[in-house]
């Protein structure tokens, strides 16, 4: 498209005076005649014709170069459209191509989400379900694992090779001369007994802790709670103690109300620790369990001492 155009401007050719008309002129000077005027303006009209005439050419020819002009400027105009609406059309047809794979791309990108969402949400459904039956489970594992031990003793402080070579004959005449043969009608009926699977212990080391268990439950309650009644027990000058044998996780449950328990006795509060670990507290009559040691201790600082001495009981 061209952004300008010269024009060239055409001067007017000067009418020149013929011989004649100056040789009037000059003899015009001379004499005020009517006929040199009448042909003086004969002359002046003829040449502000040639004039016009020549005047009205030259814009007739300005305007058909402007016509010209104007139309080569609306074609170029029209042909520059016409290139820059297919350069648009191809560059929205590109964009709509564009836009539309974006949105098919969208909608898949939404259906994998939406495929992703629903199975995570079956994942944590079934991962709930399966806590819960892990749970159950685990439970379950631990009371039948402990029901097993529910006979069962451990002996704390028995030196090594002390029991011989019959480790049940001896922890039956053990628990008759710690405990008093008085309390037993008849020996007590051992199952077996054994130490517990760690390395022996070298000379001067803790000795392993025994293993036994009892034919009747009712003989393994009647030591614990012989063994509770004396206090602090020794065979041969040496000190030892009589544990129920539980499961590590109960043990641990049952061992973290230890320092409760020493704040119960220090405040005369009569307790008990049930199986597997419920503290169960008697204030004023009235009793209170507990499994969380923390909310034992909160529920402590809220009574005042007492002048009775405290009771304790572990089952």
């Amino acid at each position: 498209m061209k952004n300008s155009r010269k024009y060239t401007q055409k001067t007017l050719p000067t009418t020149s005076v013929s011989p004649s008309a100056e040789e009037r002129q000059s003899s015009m000077s001379g004499e005020d005649s009517p006929l040199s005027v009448r042909t003086l303006r004969s002359e002046l009209q003829s040449y502000r014709e040639s004039i016009t005439n020549d005047i009205k050419t030259q814009i007739e020819n300005m305007h058909e170069n402007i016509r010209r002009d104007i139309s080569s400027l609306r074609e170029e105009a029209k042909a520059d459209n016409n290139t820059l609406r297919n350069e648009l059309s191809q560059k929205m047809t590109i964009l709509h191509d564009t836009c539309a794979a974006t949105a098919a791309t969208q909608k898949e990108m939404e259906r994998a989400l939406s495929d992703a969402s629903d199975k995570i949400i079956a994942v944590e459904k079934a991962h709930q379900t399966l806590q819960k039956d892990y749970h159950r489970l685990h439970e379950k594992y631990l009371d039948l694992e402990n029901r097993n031990r529910r006979q069962n003793l451990r002996v704390v402080g028995i030196k090594e090779e002390t029991e011989g070579g019959n480790p049940s004959r001896f922890i039956a005449e053990f628990f008759s001369d710690v405990l008093g043969e008085e309390n037993f009608e008849s020996p007590v009926v051992i199952d077996r007994a054994h130490r517990t699977l760690a390395p022996k212990p070298r000379a001067g080391e803790r000795p392993r802790t025994m293993i036994v268990r009892l034919h009747y439950f009712t003989d393994r309650e009647k030591i614990l709670q012989l063994s509770r009644n004396k206090g602090r027990l020794s065979y041969k000058g040496s000190p030892v103690h009589i544990f129920p044998d539980m499961s590590p996780e109960v043990s641990k449950l049952r061992a973290s109300f230890n320092p409760v328990k020493v704040k119960l006795r220090n405040a005369g509060i009569p307790y008990s620790l049930f199986y597997p670990a419920k503290l169960l507290i008697t204030v004023n009559n009235t009793k209170y369990s507990f499994t969380d040691p923390q909310e034992a201790e909160k529920f402590i600082k809220t009574q005042t001492q007492s002048p009775n001495p405290a009771t304790d009981r572990e089952g």
